[in-house]
Parts: C-alpha cells; sequence; structure tokens
C-alpha cells in the first residue's frame, strides 16, 4: 500500500512539476519587462520602434528569447556632439561588442540597459570642413519693445502681403483682421498694430463704423447694415480680409476686401492709398480711392449678352468673390487677381484677373480684359461689373462645405523679369487642414497659366475622377522632418500645416522671397514657446488655430520654375556652392504630391520624411533594404549649372542644394529642393550624424552585399571605431563598399 501511495505521489509530482514549468515557461515568454536607461544626451531606439530619449528610462514587454537590436544614437546640440561612453548589459560593459552604433541582444528573464554618453565634436568632411558650419545662427533681437511677434513662426498673422519701404527701411507685413507688423530683416518682427483707425479684429467683435471711408460705407448700406450695425460674427469672419499692399510711381495702394458674412460671395475690394506708408500705418490716415469690384453673393440679377441686351436669370452665385487681392505692376500695366471657391452649381469659384489704371488704382475702363466673364449688376443699384477672365478654375469640386476643403483661393501674382514669366500662385484646400500653395506661369498676363506638367490652370473639367488636385504645381504644402531624437515623427514645431496666402516679396537687394502663413504641429500634452508667444498644444490629431507668418527664400531652376527652400528664412541666404562630397550621407526627405493632398485629411496625416542614403554610385531608400534590391547605376549626376539627378523609387527628381539654418535642429544644415520627372515637389534635409537608428541601414544593407573578402575588410576597420563612429566614417565606407560593389 505504501509503495503505491510513494509512486501515486511521485507521478503527482512530476506532472506538477511539468506543468508549472510549462507554465510559468508560458508567462515568462510572454511577460518579459526589458528596462532602459540613457543619461548625458544620449539616444536609444530599440529595433527602430521604442525610443528613449535624454536623460530618461522605459520598459516595454517582450518574449524570452526574442532578439533585440539596441541603435545608440549620439545626441546633437549645437556644435557638440554626445557620442556613446558606456553600455551595460544586465551590468555587464559590453561598450567593445557595439558595432557602429548598434549592438544585438537576446532576451533572457529581465533585462536591464544602461548607457552613458560623453561630449565629442562634431564631425568633419574630408576637407576638414562642412558646409553647413559655415551656416550662423540668427540674431534674434526684440528691437521694437511692445507688440514683438518674434521670429519663425509670429502668431496670429493671417493673409500677409509684405512690401519694403525705402524711406522708413522697414517690411511692412498686412493682414487680415486689421494688423499689421514691421521688420528690418524679414526675421525680427515687431511694432505690431492696426491699419485703420478701428480695432476690429475676429476675436472683438467690434462695430465697424463705416463711415470712414464713403465706398465701404455706400456698399455697406446697399447690402443692409446701417452704419453702427455689427458687422461680422467673431465667429464666423475676418475683416478686413487679405489686404494687398503695392506702389506705383511713388504711391502706395492698400488694397483689402470686406465679406458681409462669411463662406459667401457677398463681398467686395476696396482700395486706399498714400504717399508715406510709415506716417499712414502710424496715424491711421489714408486717402480713400473707392470701390474696385463686388460680387453680389446670391441673387436673380441681370445678364448681359453680347449686344449689351438685359435678360433676368435665375438666382445663382456669381462666379468669382470679390476676396483675396493681388496686384502685379509691369510695363505692360497694372493687373489685379482676385477670387475664392465660392460657388455653387456649374459656378465653382475661380481665381479672375482684370486691368487696373495706374492712375487712379480702380479698374480701367477701356480694358478689353475687363469686359470678359460674367457681367453683373450690384444687389442694390444698377452699377454693372464684369468678372474679368478666369485664369484657374479648380475643376471638379467635391460637395462644398468647409470639411470638404475644396477649393482655389488666396493668389498671388508677380512678374520676374529674370525670367521672363508672370506666375500665378493659388492656394489650395481647406485652411484648417491640407491648404497649399500651387504655382503656374505665363509669358502674357492673361494666361494661359500652365504647370509643370503643361495643366492650364484656367480649365475646368467635371469628369468624374479628375479633380482641382490634378492641376498646379505644388510649392508649399503640410510636411513634417522626422525629429534627430526619436525613431518616428514627433509632433511638435518640426513640422508646419496649412501652408497658404502667399506674397511674393522682392528684397531691398533684388532677391526673392515668399511669405506665407502655416500652422503648427504639437506634440500631445506639451506646451512650446516660439518668439515671445506661446501657445497650448493639441492633441495629434489638431493643429494650432493661429495662423503664423512664415518666411522663405526662393530659388530657380535652370528653366526658371519657382521653388521654395526647405527652412524658414534666418537672416543669412541660402549658399548655393556645395560640394559634391557634402551630399553623400543620410538624408530625411519628404515628396510633396498633388494627389497626396486631395482628401480632407487630419494634420498627423501630411506629407512626412523618409530615408535615403544618396552616395556616387547609388541612392538607397528604405524600401530597397527590406526588399534587400540589388544596387542599380542610378547615382547622383553633377551639372555644370549646379543642380544634381537622383532616382527615388523610380522616379527621377532634379534637385538644388544649399546650406542655410536649420531651425528645428538649431544648427547650420544642408538642403535641396526641387521637382520630380512626375511634377512632384521634393525637399531634403542632410543629417550630419548617425542620430537614428535607421541611419545606419544603409551600412549593413551594403555590408551584405559585398564579397567576403571586402566584408573582412570592412569588419576590421569596425572593430577600430565601433564604439564611436561619426557620420563621415560610415558615410565613407558605405561609398567605398557601394563602388567595390558596382564595379563587381
Amino acid at each position: 500500500m505504501k509503495k503505491k501511495f510513494w509512486i501515486f505521489f511521485l507521478v503527482t509530482v512530476a506532472l506538477f512539476a511539468t506543468v508549472a514549468g510549462m507554465y510559468f515557461k508560458f508567462i515568462h515568454q510572454s511577460s518579459c519587462i526589458v528596462f532602459v536607461e540613457s543619461f548625458d544626451h544620449g539616444v536609444i531606439t530599440v529595433d527602430n520602434d521604442k525610443t528613449v530619449g535624454t536623460d530618461e528610462k522605459f520598459s516595454f514587454k517582450c518574449k524570452a528569447g526574442d532578439e533585440i537590436t539596441l541603435n545608440i544614437n549620439p545626441e546633437r546640440t549645437d556644435t557638440t556632439y554626445y557620442n556613446l561612453k558606456k553600455l551595460y548589459v544586465n551590468g555587464e560593459d559590453v561598450t567593445d561588442k557595439v558595432d557602429i552604433l548598434q549592438y544585438k541582444t537576446v532576451v533572457d528573464g529581465k533585462l536591464t540597459i544602461l548607457a552613458s554618453f560623453k561630449k565629442g565634436k562634431r564631425p568633419s568632411d574630408s576637407d576638414g570642413d562642412i558646409t553647413a558650419l559655415d551656416i550662423k545662427a540668427p540674431e534674434l533681437i526684440n528691437p521694437m519693445g511692445d507688440g514683438y511677434v518674434g521670429s519663425y513662426a509670429n502668431y496670429d498673422i493671417k493673409d500677409p502681403s509684405v512690401i519694403y519701404d525705402e524711406k522708413s527701411g522697414y517690411y511692412y507685413c498686412f493682414g487680415s483682421d486689421n494688423v499689421v507688423v514691421k521688420s528690418t530683416d524679414l526675421v525680427n518682427w515687431g511694432g505690431r498694430t492696426t491699419y485703420f483707425a478701428h480695432d476690429l479684429n475676429a476675436q472683438s467683435n467690434a462695430i465697424m463704423s463705416f463711415s470712414a471711408f464713403d465706398c465701404v460705407s455706400e456698399w455697406a448700406e446697399k447690402h443692409g447694415y446701417g452704419k453702427d450695425e455689427l458687422y461680422s460674427d467673431a465667429n464666423e469672419d475676418r475683416t478686413p480680409l487679405a489686404p494687398e499692399i503695392v506702389k506705383v510711381d511713388g504711391t502706395y495702394y492698400l488694397y483689402f476686401s470686406l465679406s458681409k458674412v462669411a463662406d459667401a460671395n457677398e463681398s467686395a475690394i476696396f482700395c486706399v492709398k498714400t504717399k508715406d506708408l510709415e506716417s499712414a500705418v502710424l496715424n491711421k490716415q489714408w486717402e480713400e480711392v473707392g470701390l474696385v469690384i463686388s460680387s453680389c453673393g446670391r441673387h436673380a440679377g441681370t445678364e448681359y449678352n453680347e449686344n449689351g441686351k438685359k435678360k433676368n436669370v435665375s438666382a445663382h452665385y456669381d462666379e468669382a468673390n470679390a476676396v483675396h487681392p493681388s496686384v502685379v505692376v509691369t510695363d505692360d500695366g497694372m493687373f489685379m487677381t482676385y477670387g475664392s471657391y465660392y460657388g455653387r452649381g456649374k459656378i465653382q469659384g475661380s481665381i479672375n484677373l482684370i486691368e487696373l489704371s495706374k492712375k487712379t488704382g480702380l479698374i480701367k475702363k477701356e480694358s478689353q480684359l475687363n469686359t470678359q466673364g460674367e457681367k453683373i449688376s450690384t444687389l442694390h443699384g444698377d452699377t454693372v461689373y464684369s468678372m474679368g477672365k478666369t485664369v484657374a478654375n479648380p475643376g471638379r469640386i467635391p460637395a462644398l462645405s468647409k470639411k470638404d476643403g475644396s477649393l482655389v483661393t488666396g493668389s498671388e501674382i508677380v512678374y520676374i523679369k529674370s525670367e521672363g514669366y508672370y506666375y500665378l500662385l493659388t492656394t489650395y484646400g481647406n485652411e484648417d487642414t491640407n491648404y497649399n500653395i500651387r504655382v503656374a506661369r505665363s509669358k502674357n498676363v492673361e494666361g494661359p497659366y500652365t504647370d509643370m506638367l503643361g495643366g492650364d490652370m484656367s480649365e475646368f473639367s467635371s469628369k468624374m475622377g479628375k479633380s482641382m488636385y490634378d492641376k498646379g504645381t505644388l510649392l508649399l504644402g503640410g510636411y513634417n522632418f522626422l525629429s534627430s531624437s526619436k525613431g518616428g515623427v514627433v509632433y511638435s514645431d518640426i513640422g508646419r500645416a496649412s501652408i497658404g496666402s502667399p506674397s511674393v516679396i522682392k528684397t531691398k537687394d533684388g532677391d526673392w522671397f515668399i511669405a506665407s502663413q502655416s500652422q503648427l504641429y504639437f506634440k500631445a500634452g506639451t506646451e512650446i514657446t516660439t518668439g515671445t508667444a506661446a501657445a497650448e498644444a493639441n492633441d495629434l490629431a489638431g493643429v494650432n488655430s493661429e495662423p503664423c507668418l512664415e518666411i522663405r527664400e526662393l530659388a530657380f531652376t535652370k528653366d526658371g520654375w519657382l521653388m521654395a527652400e526647405p527652412e524658414v528664412y534666418s537672416g543669412e541666404k541660402a549658399q548655393s556652392k556645395i560640394k559634391k562630397t557634402s551630399l553623400y550621407g543620410n538624408w530625411d526627405v519628404v515628396v510633396f504630391s498633388n494627389e497626396g493632398n486631395s482628401d480632407d485629411y487630419k494634420a498627423v496625416e501630411r506629407s512626412t520624411s523618409q530615408i535615403i542614403t544618396i552616395h556616387e554610385g547609388a541612392v538607397i531608400t528604405q524600401k530597397d533594404i527590406a526588399k534587400k534590391k540589388k544596387l542599380g547605376t542610378e547615382g547622383i549626376l553633377t551639372k555644370a549649372d549646379g543642380y544634381y539627378t537622383i532616382s527615388i523609387d523610380g522616379v527621377s527628381y532634379s534637385i538644388y542644394p544649399s546650406a542655410l539654418w536649420d531651425w528645428e535642429l538649431g544648427e547650420g544644415s544642408i538642403v535641396f529642393t526641387g521637382y520630380g520627372s512626375d511634377g512632384s515637389t521634393i525637399w531634403g534635409k542632410k543629417n550630419v550624424s548617425a542620430s537614428l537608428g535607421i541611419y545606419t541601414d544603409a551600412f549593413y544593407y551594403v555590408l551584405g552585399l559585398t564579397d567576403e573578402l571586402t566584408q573582412s575588410k570592412y569588419s576590421k576597420k569596425i572593430d577600430k571605431i565601433s564604439s564611436n563612429p561619426s557620420q563621415y566614417d560610415i558615410d565613407t565606407m558605405t561609398d567605398e563598399m557601394i563602388d567595390s560593389v558596382i564595379k563587381n
């Protein structure tokens, strides 16, 4: 009996032990915890996904037996780099086992990782100097006391129009909501005030006194306003809207628009003038010129045939909305584009062109251009207006609403004599989500304005499948470069959303820049400060609601297309003499495609960057690495006129490199801008340190393509520098290996 009992007891214990072992092994496999800590300005990325930043620690779950890759990344602060000093895994010093800032280990039980970093110098190229290092930090000052709005992102400046005033030495920026600021350098802006005596803005909900200008008073009364009646609802409209400042023969003309209600085309454009711009802004005194043009909103109205005979027409919306004026003055005359998206049915909204008189600033009566387009009467009166010639029409539009985004608005027309073209810039999309700026050009002010692929901006197509996003070469749009401190996108002030309402600037030195409004990305749960204005963060699906003024330098392609620099202007012009060898290495690249902005998407869904590696004999993308694609012969082709050609995912791009200040990273940077053979726009920003783990992927990818002898050779090189390589070391070895792979 006892024997049977002991046998039963031992079997039971064995079974229990087996089951318990399997149970604990299962639990152990499912719930291993990895603890990672990094301090002294270091960054660790685990499998290019889970990241711990400077002076932080974190943990994550994984299974026992999993192999994980640690990417130990230097952190840059200005011109200093903090490189790996020591790496401990479960208390063991494994620093010497790190290969090119990567260390692989197998998870067994609880895993603890501890890294420290040491201060080092920024790596230099083969000539001991990187072009980007020559770029100086911007001098941020507060020269004008109260009302200073900072630089880089100047809050609450919408629909900018910028002009240089020789007498005062200031650049003046006029914006919607009766706001004007000034600057001596296009970087530091201050002296915030109003250009009219009425403190009228979207927030104050103030009463508009129409008695200031008779032309405004008359228009308002005809459209149902009393002189002291509330002009606009603070939640719907901002007025004056989208001003335009232009100088003609010593006289400054200020054009501005007013709308009866928000998002409707019962609007008008007015004009005032001054001989002394500084005095007019300071004293709020302008000489009235008059009403330029108006639109009547939804009305039955009267239509006129070619013989001038009237006939009644059914209720409809005018083909153009009398807002957003832009004026160009050349030897050929003085012309205005205007218009916005509003329309219904066959009338889908448009950008129209009229001719003005240089003597009066108003419509030139004898111009044949002004007789084109729909003829309308004012809502209360017999004055006949012709809407002028349509130069941009968005094509098929989704159902019209704010949510749908639509649309075409915020135009700018400029003539650049050195290139021999009139450029028409238009704003597409929805202001709160996907505003973007398109450009087309023409040798003639009346058009047709065509984009880089030959698309006519004035053509209207209601065919299914052809939308407004098929036209216009994208110049500026929402974007996000990768952060230097995380293996993914950080939604902070490193990106921009809803870039629109362009204003092209000719500086006192004859250079060309572009002003625009934009909105910032924000990282959830944080607060950032730009200039002197703090803004509360939204969640990842939102953007800052306050429009920001941004100034970028413009460049030109070999055949005269406008390009915008990727970084906001810092006071020092972009340096364009970039050595070919300075282009070798890792880049954050953003490709803007027209189709990419066709949906009414949220802020987090705009164009983000990808990592590519550029070398003499190959351009390597993350897709190439993932697919283990063989190296081709698509390299950088140097051209005599200073641009280069690269291929990414089968598309050929002409890129124009330069060096300028990188606001996001606080240092000089090498960048490029350019266009693809498919009409897309491309921006690139070089990362001169191995600041992300994925930046070493190209090295290992190319190493795997070499023969055994080459692998042995570079393995010895790795052993010598493995604990503290520079980006230049990695780039040099990668370039050498690519050359050997292609030759073989």
